[in-house]
């Protein structure tokens, strides 16, 4: 079994300042939006442990909460930023398992942007989206 450590303090402060500007609708209604903190430490796990998101543990939040964030913000290069700043401050992030299967498809596979947002009925109506230049 692969140990797995939470970010600690220092190593926090090093990415922080990367969620100060996080969306979040302001009439949004509902729970409180999880703190990133939580939701990178699982993220984390899940990359270094090479487990599926369904194996997240209970002490993380929930498993839809961190395959969204991570999507979010593996699109945005969030996620990217969040691994060379650790790398750069000597906590080496492994990828393995179908998480990092997924970072590293998209990594690969850089037109893979271009077809989000992509969608049809039928093949009569395929349409993408009007920015798509």
């Amino acid at each position: 079994m692969i140990q797995f450590d939470d970010l600690r303090d220092s190593e926090w402060a090093l990415i922080e300042g990367l969620f100060c500007h996080e969306a979040v609708a302001p009439d949004r209604s509902g729970r409180r939006r999880v703190e990133p903190r939580a939701v990178v430490n699982a993220v984390l796990w899940a990359l270094q442990t090479g487990h599926s998101w369904s194996r997240v543990p209970g002490w993380y939040p929930s498993r839809p909460t961190c395959q969204r964030r991570f999507e979010e913000w593996q699109a945005d290069g969030t996620l990217a930023e969040i691994i060379r700043r650790l790398d750069a401050a000597g906590r080496k992030v492994s990828l393995r398992g179908p998480v990092a299967d997924a970072l590293n498809q998209r990594a690969a596979n850089p037109a893979h942007e271009r077809l989000k947002g992509l969608s049809w009925a039928s093949p009569q109506t395929w349409r993408a989206p009007l920015d798509m230049a």
